[in-house]
């Protein structure tokens, strides 16, 4: 069986192209800073290589090696879940952004794992009915973010 030069030239460019695509959306693992002891302090998972990397994700510790955050990139701005831990590896917050913004359910726990407050965003503002609590769980103080504010009056 013959392969023309035509035929040859037509592959050749077709896994030049396959290697091309492949190599644009390798993923690798950097540790971008470090403690005096060597352990990261913060990681970042990038797409593609040099110039035209791209951040998708990031992870800072604390110097105990516990995560201290964690969250998704998307055109170099956060977006997805994001989410923050106390030094003992306690959940402290989470909520979600969207092209850099937080749009979505926040909320927020004190180190007993009881939540601190919850709410919604849209577009960077608070929305909606936002909930404060105290330690022990109980209700401290609604405010509706929809609400037009109260007029001060003198």
């Amino acid at each position: 069986m013959r392969i023309n030069n035509r035929m040859k030239y037509s592959l050749t460019l077709s896994v030049l192209l396959m290697l091309l695509t492949v190599s644009c959306r390798f993923e690798h693992k950097v540790v971008d800073e470090t403690y005096p002891d060597g352990s990261p302090k913060r990681v970042c998972i990038y797409k593609g290589k040099g110039e035209s990397r791209e951040l998708i994700k990031e992870t800072t510790y604390y110097s105990n090696k516990q995560a201290q955050m964690e969250g998704s990139y998307k055109d170099n701005q956060r977006n997805g879940v994001w989410s923050y831990w106390y030094e003992n590896g306690k959940l402290w917050s989470q909520g979600t952004f969207v092209n850099g913004k937080s749009d979505g359910k926040r909320t927020a726990y004190f180190e007993n794992g009881k939540v601190r407050y919850e709410g919604n965003y849209k577009e960077d503002m608070r929305v909606g009915k936002w909930r404060f609590f105290d330690e022990n769980g109980r209700l401290l103080q609604e405010v509706d973010y929809s609400a037009p504010p109260k007029e001060i009056r003198k």
